[in-house]
């Protein structure tokens, strides 16, 4: 197969499209990029549409394009390559795991790095409006294709939680995080910036607070969330109001 050799072929510029939150829902695909991480999604079971590589070889499966249409599929200044165009699997969610909720949460790297953490400890991920979208090639890379190996799935609100044990996570007034509740689980986390609303810290089950002891008031939303699912792993017994 002869090179693309141009970054405004009629493929490159179609997959690159997938750049868009529009297109990846229209037509329930993503990019993924490196190869370590498309050799992780194919093991968990993604479906390639198609792989573009600078210098593939022959018979090698994968579409051979030039450096320019490499950086365009990939959306960054250093790409590694190559890029694949990957079905986006069905959103489900596994009613039998604890799960981690990202209640707005719109930085990529954030969401990405929470359903990487999710997926470690064998969690499902929920998200609600405002969420970074978990399928953006951004939020792929950051969550190391994390997306295609653990349960993933939209919700409307924390009403729908109703067989978990909601806990807001909170800046202050909140139990230990290390007290382990009825499973299974779902711990909420707010945006960054501002936190949970008021109003779903109160429909929450329990709340709980990350003891530190320096200056910093707040943590990034990512890493509250790997504490917060750390502790509840490290923990043992029934959930305790004295802590």
């Amino acid at each position: 197969m002869e090179p693309i050799r141009t970054h405004r072929a009629r493929m490159v510029v179609e997959a690159a499209r997938l750049h868009r939150a529009r297109e990846r829902k229209a037509r329930g695909l993503t990019l993924v990029e490196g190869p370590d991480m498309l050799s992780d999604v194919i093991a968990a079971g993604a479906k390639v549409v198609e792989i573009f590589g600078v210098d593939a070889p022959p018979d090698s499966g994968i579409t051979p394009v030039d450096q320019r249409a490499i950086e365009r599929l990939a959306g960054t200044k250093s790409p590694r390559g190559p890029v694949a165009v990957v079905e986006i699997p069905s959103e489900w969610l596994d009613r039998g795991r604890n799960l981690l909720v990202s209640v707005g949460v719109s930085d990529p790297g954030n969401v990405g790095t929470m359903i990487r953490t999710a997926a470690a400890f064998a969690w499902g991920f929920a998200y609600t409006e405002g969420t970074a979208d978990p399928w953006s090639p951004k939020t792929i890379r950051a969550g190391a294709g994390a997306q295609f190996q653990t349960p993933v799935t939209r919700i409307g609100g924390i009403a729908e939680l109703g067989e978990w044990t909601t806990v807001a996570t909170v800046v202050r007034g909140g139990q230990s995080p290390r007290t382990v509740v009825a499973r299974p689980v779902a711990v909420l986390i707010g945006e960054e910036a501002r936190g949970l609303a008021a109003s779903i810290v109160r429909a929450a089950d329990r709340t709980v607070t990350i003891a530190t002891t320096g200056s910093t008031e707040s943590l990034n939303a990512a890493v509250a969330a790997a504490i917060t699912m750390f502790a509840f792993e490290e923990g043992s017994g029934e959930f305790r109001s004295d802590v």
